[in-house]
């Protein structure tokens, strides 16, 4: 069943699949590398974008230990869900929640040390100039020398994804910014999302002001630690650093 995006995360049958676990390696790897290019001075402010449930919510907290984090999310049923696993895990008193549009986030000037783009939220933007107001609200909101990290959903991958975004790419003088769109989703519901490849990723980041881009494949990640990944059958996400 084919349906929107903000609808397919009001879903209660949704929300309930988004599982509270601890971080993954590659987000550890992440939270390292942000501390590590913050040098001037301790992580203390966080925005995260859509937060979900408030899973990355707790690992950031717990990683960081921040005196403020700001968590937003396009779904009201969402935030709702997650403002009261935040009382759970007794870090509401440092939590500011909000339903909104990652669109929309662009008021705050250099308010944050790190911003979050995790759960490969940015899947589910499907239009270019959506994914660069994103971008560009997040370098705005970040202090200078500020880390944004985050994931998305790669084109390479299993053989059909890959053959799929191959051939696409061979139309790429028609399609333009639309090689990387495909339908996306789960629980039987299928909504529009975007894939990217490491190069429009980094365009991407860079047209709006980033620097010190780095991009991993899940792959590329697992051969830095000396482990195996089968990207046939893995998602291969993609996991980006960059500094404003």
């Amino acid at each position: 069943m084919k349906i929107e995006n903000k609808e397919f995360w009001e879903r209660t049958d949704i929300i309930a699949t988004q599982r509270l676990k601890n971080a993954s390696d590659f987000e550890i790897f992440m939270f390292e590398e942000a501390k590590k290019r913050y040098s001037s001075g301790k992580i203390e402010t966080v925005k995260i974008f859509g937060c979900g449930a408030g899973r990355e919510v707790e690992a950031v907290a717990k990683f960081f230990s921040p005196s403020k984090i700001v968590a937003s999310d396009i779904s009201e049923n969402m935030i709702a869900q997650c403002t009261s696993n935040l009382k759970l895990w007794n870090i509401d008193s440092i939590t500011e929640t909000i339903v909104l549009n990652a669109t929309q986030y662009n008021t705050t000037e250099n308010a944050f040390e790190l911003v979050t783009i995790l759960n490969s939220m940015l899947t589910y933007v499907p239009e270019k100039k959506d994914r660069i107001s994103i971008f560009k609200n997040s370098h705005q909101i970040l202090k200078e020398n500020g880390v944004l990290i985050g994931t998305v959903h790669n084109q390479v991958g299993t053989f059909l994804k890959t053959s799929y975004f191959k051939l696409r790419n061979l139309f790429s003088f028609v399609l333009g910014d639309k090689v990387g769109n495909r339908m996306t989703g789960f629980n039987g519901f299928e909504v529009p999302g975007y894939y990217y490849d490491k190069k429009t990723l980094k365009k991407d980041l860079s047209s709006c002001g980033f620097k010190n881009i780095k991009i991993y494949s899940l792959e590329d990640f697992n051969k830095m630690k000396n482990s195996s990944y089968n990207r046939k059958k893995g998602y291969n996400n993609l996991i980006f650093i960059a500094s404003k």
